[in-house]
């Protein structure tokens, strides 16, 4: 029966962690984007549900690029600030 060595069973131990760590690195900027992602169309949609419903009161916010990120980004904050600077820009 052959002797394993205590060096060879660490070797093998802080190998296997290592690859889980680098994998587990490699997989957080696809996460990060596809949740960026998801922020980025509830914004889309929250943002036409307020058009629509605004239709009625003259309230609009705008559908663009720089509003759907800073919604996505900021969550409901970023909505306010967005309504509020259109309030006070527009």
């Amino acid at each position: 029966m052959p002797h394993i060595q205590m060096e060879t069973v660490l070797f093998v131990f802080f190998s296997v962690a290592l690859i889980f760590l680098i994998a587990r690195l490699a997989t957080a900027p696809v996460q990060m984007m596809l949740k960026l992602l998801m922020n980025s169309v509830l914004a889309v949609v929250i943002l036409c549900f307020i058009s629509m419903i605004g239709e009625y009161w003259g309230v609009h916010l705008p559908i663009n690029p720089v509003t759907v990120l800073l919604i996505a980004i900021l969550g409901l904050p970023g909505l306010l600030l967005v309504a509020v600077l259109y309030v006070l820009l527009v």
